[in-house]
């Protein structure tokens, strides 16, 4: 079977579920998800924080029915509060023992506490949604549960086989980009996202622009 009109026959079969399936709001949070969110994430602080999240967990049976209105809020109205979009960044070199220049650091950035609740919820149900629809391109290892770039190179290492047994020569080329998601037209993926392949619906693309606004800006 030939490799390249099987990757194209995937990709139309991918196409064509997209127009079935589309996604026009988030669900509302209950107060035993916000807690299941709260036991799953890294318990760090951040000084844009109100109060340490070691504090908040102490006292998440009184909080809980709070941060879950808030969520929520958030979720329905597509709205994403400025102040969660500020961040304490910090250089760190990107390999140890390397030279303290520019060019060797990296960002990291450490947010509120709500405004990664809020962003995991919205990737949960995102992840939910693509993945119970078939919406993955069948070929994609990337953010995907149990996928890796071993599937990846498994898949690679497989075609390459097939292509040996029946004495063809295969090409490979590799492409290797710096800083990838900074690559992405993030206009072209949010209008991607309204057009009949996807149809999500004016208050999810507006939440979900925040956070490639911002990737675009760093």
């Amino acid at each position: 079977m030939d490799t390249s009109s099987s990757s194209s026959s995937i990709a139309d079969a991918t196409i064509s579920r997209r127009v079935e399936v589309s996604l026009t709001e988030f669900s509302t949070l209950s107060v035993d998800d916000v807690r299941k969110l709260i036991s799953r994430s890294a318990k760090k602080s951040s000084s844009l924080d109100p109060m340490p999240t070691s504090l908040v967990v102490q006292c998440s049976d009184e909080l809980l029915p709070v941060i879950t209105a808030i969520i929520n809020m958030s979720l329905m109205s597509g709205h994403f509060a400025d102040k969660w979009k500020e961040a304490i960044v910090t250089p760190l070199l990107k390999k140890p023992g390397t030279e303290l220049l520019f060019k060797n650091l990296r960002p990291v950035s450490n947010l509120a506490f709500i405004s990664k609740l809020t962003e995991t919820a919205v990737a949960v149900q995102l992840q939910s949604h693509i993945s119970c629809h078939g919406l993955y391109p069948v070929l994609q290892s990337a953010y995907r549960c149990n996928h890796s770039t071993e599937t990846a190179l498994l898949k690679v290492r497989n075609d390459i086989l097939l292509n040996m047994n029946k004495q063809h020569v295969t090409l490979l080329v590799l492409l290797d980009l710096s800083a990838a998601f900074d690559t992405v037209n993030h206009e072209l993926l949010l209008e991607s996202m309204t057009s009949k392949y996807w149809r999500y619906s004016t208050i999810m693309v507006s939440l979900l622009s925040i956070w490639s606004v911002a990737a675009g800006s760093c």
